[in-house]
């Protein structure tokens, strides 16, 4: 018998209900239904997708949703709470329906489509101990949003709830604080299609930012963007202090254990990735720890490394299956853990190791950032901001984000003027910040970020990662000819560099080469690039070049493959090519469909107002004929 396999992870858990629903129920059953799915359809649905989250369950008056970020998830509370408490303003008070929500943060497991443990449960139980209209998340949220919103929680101390053995610390907002919080502190909702950040799409942040970047270039406004009325989060700021001395810097030091079952190469090789990818000090295992339970505390301080990574792995009845852990050494807590059931085939194992090294790498990040705060909050240093400017909190693109992010890389510089690394991702998220009209001043970011990226490019004319920044400058200069001749040198020096391969796609798009931008998005595809950004890319190559029925299939799989499961564009490329194929039924259903849930883009003079979407062929086109409104 084969066991079945466990796939865990950490994310946050939001869990509502109605406050007395029985009795609403009771008084008036249909009016309450109807009410509830109003409220679902136009407050509490569109939050939770721009929000990044994805519904799991839903039972009655209950939802259960699931995010990757805890910061995603009390902005999406706070935010449907205070629509509630708009709408509720003008509603009789025996007929408001009001709502109860609980987040926390743990470890889940998943089943299918469905989460269990005590991550989960902890959410369910304070959901019940929250007041109407109020958020109530438990101590370990809590934690990790006290520095980054300007919401501050009560603490209602250590509660006892059922089915839970040990007691919860619990915080709270009442519906009162929620209704009271000045505009200027509510948090601002994400991008819709974010999602979550399993082990290969958290890679993809980086990219998805790149690719949002350009479209943004192309678009006057770069419609799937929040709108510009958006209320941005505040992000406490941190004192800039003199670096402290870091002699012996043991930052995201490993060692990997040996693992256990038949195929030992893949901890080595996994070593040896995060080490040569990602240049963390990684600690050859001793020969003392095989075959004895690991105890991170002891290993950590007889190795002198802040992680210690074991699993398991072995090939077996034509499957590779692999478990790993990582171990933060100093209190011996498990800071991540994934599990492999794969069939085995010639790349698996190679894919493995990289998944693995990739988590592993922002995992270390992410505990190391934690481990700053918490040991040294007012003596930060240069490396600190760095780690903060990439910790997973904040890759998700919105504009508060980023905004947060350059400026933890601003305090890195002003501490090392001289930090390379620093420099590059400065130089590179202030041109990201331009082409999504983000930016308060776009000719002084252009300047730092050609000044820099010229100045770091001084002997290092090979280096990918500048070159693809001196590119993105080119393009928000408006030269997409040289950033074109750039990107193409970049493809000289790493000729399968799908990301690459992607933004020359773009480019060849927005100058009318429909037929060569399809052509580099499907070299990106057999690169190995693959997301529902792409994806829908390549659906709007194909729609340009008349290929209606590929266009179709392919945006479709970019709407399935969504994390919002409501991305405006590729559902846009669907009815334009339904409608130009000949299938008329088809395209207005569709279009019907579309215009019945919360587009940003519901007319013809929408479309026109985005350069990207007005200048793809056969799109208005196909729109009008569907029946879109002229606007």
């Amino acid at each position: 018998m084969t066991a079945p396999r466990i796939e865990r992870r950490l994310a946050a858990i939001l869990a509502m209900d109605v406050a007395g629903y029985s009795q609403l129920m009771g008084a008036d059953e249909l009016g309450t239904l109807n009410g509830l799915k109003a409220h679902r359809r136009e407050r509490i649905d569109p939050e939770i997708a721009r929000h990044n989250g994805r519904i799991v369950t839903i039972a009655g008056d209950g939802l259960m949703v699931e995010f990757a970020s805890v910061v995603d998830a009390v902005a999406c509370a706070v935010a449907i709470q205070r629509a509630m408490v708009g709408f509720n303003a003008n509603v009789a008070e025996a007929r408001r329906i009001v709502l109860r929500i609980g987040i926390n943060v743990g470890d889940i497991i998943i089943d299918g489509g469905d989460i269990f443990g005590d991550g989960v449960n902890v959410a369910a139980r304070l959901e019940t101990l929250c007041e109407p209209g109020g958020v109530c998340i438990s101590r370990s949220a809590n934690d990790q949003v006290r520095d980054r919103l300007s919401i501050s929680f009560a603490d209602l101390g250590e509660q006892t709830v059922k089915n839970i053995a040990r007691a919860v610390g619990v915080f709270g907002l009442s519906a009162d604080d929620i209704a009271a919080l000045p505009a200027h502190v509510l948090p601002q909702s994400a991008l819709v299609g974010g999602g979550r950040l399993s082990g290969r799409s958290s890679r993809r942040w980086v990219v998805v930012a790149g690719v949002v970047a350009v479209f943004a270039l192309a678009g006057a406004a770069g419609w799937w963007l929040v709108g510009a009325g958006a209320r941005p989060a505040v992000v406490a700021a941190v004192p800039v202090l003199p670096a402290r001395p870091a002699a012996l810097d043991r930052r995201g030091s490993l060692i990997v254990l040996p693992f256990e079952g038949g195929a030992g190469r893949i901890s080595r090789d996994i070593g040896e990735r995060v080490a040569a990818d990602y240049g963390w000090p990684v600690v050859p295992a001793a020969a003392r720890y095989q075959g004895r339970p690991p105890e991170p505390r002891t290993i950590g301080r007889e190795q002198n490394v802040h992680f210690v990574l074991t699993g398991s792995a072995a090939e077996q009845d034509g499957r590779l299956r692999v478990a790993a852990s990582l171990f933060e050494t100093q209190e011996g807590r498990e800071v991540w853990s994934l599990t492999f059931d794969r069939a085995a085939a010639r790349d698996t194992a190679g894919d493995v190791v990289a998944t693995v090294a990739l988590d592993v790498h922002q995992a270390m990040i992410d505990a190391e950032v934690a481990r700053a705060r918490r040991e040294r909050p007012a003596a930060l240093d240069t490396t600190d901001y760095y780690l903060a400017a990439i910790e997973s909190a904040v890759l998700p693109l919105t504009r508060v984000n980023l905004a947060a992010r350059i400026g933890l890389l601003d305090q890195a510089i002003a501490l090392d003027p001289a930090n390379a690394v620093a420099l590059s991702l400065a130089a590179r998220l202030r041109v990201v910040q331009v082409l999504n009209e983000w930016s308060v001043d776009r000719e002084g970011d252009l300047a730092f970020a050609g000044r820099t990226v010229d100045r770091l490019l001084e002997g290092r004319g090979r280096d990918v990662y500048l070159l693809r920044t001196k590119a993105y400058v080119l393009r928000a200069q408006g030269n997409l000819e040289q950033a074109l001749a750039v990107n193409r040198r970049v493809l000289e020096i790493s000729p399968n560099l799908a990301d690459t391969q992607r933004e020359i796609g773009v480019i060849l798009h927005g100058q009318g080469k429909f037929a060569e931008s399809l052509a580099s998005f499907q070299d990106a595809k057999r690169s190995g690039d693959s997301d529902f950004v792409l994806d829908a890319q390549t659906a709007t190559a194909l729609l340009a070049t008349g290929r209606w029925a590929e266009a179709v299939v392919v945006a479709r799989a970019a709407i399935a493959e969504s994390p919002a499961r409501a991305l405006d564009w590729p559902l846009l490329v669907v009815i334009a090519a339904e409608s130009a194929s000949g299938m008329p039924a088809e395209a207005r259903a569709d279009l019907d469909r579309y215009l019945a849930g919360t587009p940003a883009i519901r007319t013809l003079a929408d479309v026109r107002k985005d350069r990207y979407l007005a200048g793809t062929p056969n799109l208005l086109e196909g729109l009008q004929r569907a029946g879109m409104p002229e606007g």
